[in-house]
């Protein structure tokens, strides 16, 4: 491709690949492969088009690359006692593609209304994710079966918990906009409009009966709502009639809690009895305890990490681990071993070593960092830095109940949050 079609064509692809990702996040797994792949494609020409040379770089950017080098030289070097060359392969490129929220920012180019926009087709494919995969037949003839099977709409339970939760926080922190006057009017579709969406996130959210992701999202919504007064309302945006669409909110959440609570309490109840025989010591472990296999895992991971503390065992390397472990408390019901550690650092750690976590949190910190610095250069609005920053947030606490990192959906969705948190950093003050 010549210099002439490189200018031409960078621009279209990065777009593209920003709204088919955005669209198909919760919607068509396919279309979120095409999407990065044209994040990849179009960052790659923007690399080798003139002026490339003045790319902005920053601490974000680093180390993206470093975390990126340090996967490929480990997959490298590492020896798996199970798996072979084409598997040793494959867990270093799952790793390796969640550099991909680079690609990401560098096509989003700090654009807060692009970025509103890509928010808008993501609630649009998660609401419609949700009505297609909803199990309809099931629900129209036993309601309570439907609760009790904990619809995850196409994911596994608590990773839509994470994914639900966060568009749940972006309807909350971004309502001045939903809320908004235009000449004067109130905006009472829009405001119809962001109701309905937050029924509906909210409900599919308490139906996935997470506890992890629950605890992590009331801690979000607590540590937001104490620097709620800190928050400025966008520029430009009027905000009229706001007391009584709060009760209208505030009616619809106490509805959902009501519609909700038997099945949300004895799911909160669930296993205590066999919590408290454990740490008497009745029992080991329950093989059909989702407590006892994430202790024991977690235990597990702690011991294997510490035998190989700095570097780690490599890449997709605890699920031979545990499989070679033959522990009858780290095995499924059907007896099949578990593929993971349910927890993200221990997972880290155990595949990565501190070297790697250390990286990845390096990585968490320049997100942050860089959204402080894009709403000090007047690039981000307070309410969509708020949005961004809890969302890391709430990402941050749930890993500590679950590992899904290296899985097409949740590579997705690292890149629209760590892509556009680097973004606005990235480029230089609004002139």
């Amino acid at each position: 491709m010549n210099k002439a079609a490189l200018c031409v064509w960078t621009d279209p692809v990065q777009d593209a690949g920003l709204r088919i990702t955005a669209l198909s996040l919760f919607l068509a797994p396919v279309g979120v492969a095409i999407g990065l792949a044209l994040l990849w494609i179009g960052w790659l020409m923007a690399c080798f088009r003139p002026g490339s040379r003045s790319l902005p770089m920053s601490a974000g950017v680093w180390l993206g690359l470093a975390f990126g080098v340090y996967i490929v030289l480990h997959g490298l070097a590492w020896t798996d006692p199970v798996n072979g060359l084409a598997e040793r392969t494959e867990a270093t490129l799952d790793w390796l593609q969640l550099c991909v929220f680079v690609p990401f920012a560098y096509a989003l180019r700090a654009d807060q209304s692009k970025l509103l926009h890509l928010f808008l087709l993501i609630l649009a494919g998660l609401l419609a994710g949700m009505c297609w995969r909803l199990d309809w037949a099931l629900l129209l003839s036993d309601p309570s079966g439907f609760v009790r099977s904990r619809p995850g709409f196409g994911f596994p339970t608590i990773v839509f918990g994470l994914f639900s939760g966060t568009v749940l926080l972006g309807l909350l922190a971004l309502r001045c906009r939903w809320w908004r006057c235009v000449e004067g009017r109130p905006g009472i579709w829009r405001f119809l409009l962001w109701l309905l969406s937050i029924a509906l996130v909210a409900q599919g959210f308490i139906l996935t009966l997470a506890r992890g992701a629950s605890i992590a999202l009331l801690v979000t919504l607590a540590i937001g709502s104490r620097f709620r007064d800190r928050c400025v309302h966008p520029a430009g945006l009027v905000v009229e009639r706001s007391r009584p669409m709060l009760l209208v909110v505030a009616v619809l959440v106490l509805g959902l809690l009501a519609l909700n609570a038997k099945p949300v309490v004895d799911r909160m109840g669930e296993e205590w009895d066999l919590v408290a025989a454990m740490l008497s010591g009745e029992i080991a472990y329950s093989q059909a305890s989702s407590f006892s296999q994430r202790w024991h895992v977690l235990r597990f991971g702690i011991d294997a990490w510490l035998l190989r503390p700095w570097f780690g065992w490599g890449p997709g390397s605890s699920k031979s681990l545990i499989e070679l472990s033959g522990e009858p408390a780290l095995r499924m019901p059907d007896g099949a071993p578990l593929v993971h550690v349910h927890n993200t650092y221990v997972e880290i750690l155990v595949q990565l070593g501190w070297v790697g976590l250390l990286l990845w949190l390096a990585i968490l910190f320049a997100l942050l960092a860089s959204l402080r610095r894009g709403l000090q250069m007047g690039r981000l609005s307070p309410d969509v830095a708020g949005f961004l920053m809890l969302a890391i947030l709430y990402l941050g606490l749930w890993s500590l109940f679950d590992f899904h990192a290296v899985h097409q959906d949740w590579r997705g969705f690292w890149a629209v949050l760590a892509g556009s948190a680097l973004s606005f950093g990235l480029f230089g003050r609004v002139r």
